[in-house]
């Protein structure tokens, strides 16, 4: 199967996917299991977020509803990020690219660990 996507990466050194005119990356913005990561609280994890975004012709625009933190670790191995990524857009990606939202589909993907 052709691959019809390209991956880079970004400023936070973490992986984006681009397909058309849908773009999913991976952002590390330091939140925890209750609210901001606390380093000092052995029982917390820093874990990463996702952030969709769709190209008007012009420019990225976020899409609304479409930033969610999951429970994917920071520190995951960038193949793995890739994956999961790679799963996202296959779920969103019809909606977003035609409709400019997937409000309920991006909250299921929260959940991916």
């Amino acid at each position: 199967m052709k691959k019809d996507y390209s991956v880079s990466v970004n400023e936070y050194g973490l992986p984006i996917i681009i397909r058309n005119n849908v773009m999913i990356e991976w952002v590390n913005l330091n939140e925890g299991n209750d609210g901001d990561y606390d380093p000092e609280n052995e029982n917390d994890v820093n874990l990463l977020r996702f952030d969709v975004s769709r190209f008007d012709g012009k420019e990225w625009q976020a899409v609304e509803d479409g930033s969610f933190c999951t429970q994917v670790v920071a520190g995951t191995h960038h193949s793995r990020l890739v994956e999961h990524l790679v799963h996202f857009l296959d779920t969103i990606y019809d909606d977003v690219s035609n409709h400019g939202k997937a409000k309920r589909l991006c909250e299921s993907l929260s959940w991916t660990k």
